[in-house]
């Protein structure tokens, strides 16, 4: 498996100090709090709106965290955001530290997601709590100075397969539609029936392992895995969904997720771009030190630009 140099050099550290199996929720929840530091963080930039909102949902309430320009006057773009974590860790902090800067990058209102975790909120908790924010966010979009013809919604790892079945709800319910869905390494098929869910090393950055570890945390039963809404490529109808832009990288295990996932989209006339990372493992494209971590920002802050201003999808090529 022939990573990216200084990505071996982190995955070869990390199983020399990797923990032992059996730890808590908790212990696992702090250990990946403790490893963020290695991913693309920033700062909050100055001149940004920030609110915390609270949004009921079935069984208690959420938060989302409001991220808006200072200059920007009148409705602007939005971009919704649901961070990863296998579906167990992840919070409103590290969802900011990842994608608020985004907000001055491409002038948007950016509203991230704090849903409820598992296995304390199983599938479809975590769902539902993703469809309560959006449903928020349609009614206060006025309030928020958000124009809904040009709102993104993205989410990475777990946070993509949430945002491709929020797509399904979304439509399902006359929602108004994303523009743009951006789903950075999701899985997108929780039966693991994809080649690479079970071709990754168990050293790999995320072995296949890990990935049914992770899913077990998730769904209540085996079966919710054949539920379109927990695999949305498992869905017989995608027609009617957004445009897609779908990052996946070479080794891990749910790489095949998105390339079939592109392929599904294609089949029922949604427009999908599907990005191969060679040489990097689940999400590592993003990581310091790296010569694609720039540049796969850039391809992202580009994309939002040409979803946000109307040119992700050209004119069609004339035929003579």
């Amino acid at each position: 498996m022939p990573l990216d140099p200084p990505i071996q050099v982190l995955l070869d550290f990390y199983n020399r100090i990797k923990p032992p199996p059996g730890l808590s929720i908790e212990e696992r929840r702090r250990l990946a709090a403790e490893s963020t530091p290695v991913l693309p963080r920033s700062r909050r930039p100055p001149g940004l709106r920030v609110d915390d909102h609270q949004v009921a949902v079935d069984g208690g309430e959420i938060t989302l965290r409001v991220l808006r320009p200072e200059e920007l006057d009148g409705p602007g773009p939005g971009y919704v955001f649901i961070h990863g974590g296998g579906w167990t860790s992840g919070d409103i902090d590290s969802a900011e530290s990842e994608c608020g800067s985004l907000a001055k990058e491409v002038g948007a209102t950016v509203v991230v997601v704090d849903y409820r975790l598992a296995p304390e909120h199983k599938f479809p908790v975590p769902l539902l709590d993703c469809l309560a924010a959006y449903r928020w966010v349609v009614d206060e979009a006025p309030q928020l100075g958000i124009d809904f013809g040009r709102l993104v919604l993205s989410g990475g790892s777990a946070g993509g397969n949430l945002a491709a079945a929020l797509c399904l709800l979304i439509r399902d319910n006359a929602l108004p539609m994303p523009c743009l869905q951006f789903l950075d390494v999701p899985a997108l098929d929780l039966s693991l029936g994809s080649p690479s869910a079970t071709m990754m090393d168990p050293e790999a950055w995320l072995s296949g392992a890990d990935l049914a570890e992770a899913v077990g945390h998730y769904l209540r039963t085996p079966e919710d895995a054949l539920d379109p809404l927990a695999s949305p490529l498992l869905a017989t109808d995608l027609s009617g969904l957004p445009p897609a832009v779908i990052l996946v990288a070479e080794y891990d295990p749910v790489r095949d997720d998105g390339e079939r996932y592109a392929r599904r989209l294609h089949e029922a006339g949604v427009p999908a771009a599907v990005l191969r990372i060679v040489t990097h493992a689940h999400g590592t494209y993003g990581i310091q030190g790296t010569l694609t971590a720039g540049l796969m920002r850039d391809l992202r802050i580009n994309a939002l630009r040409r979803a946000f201003d109307g040119t992700l999808i050209g004119s069609p090529l004339p035929l003579p």
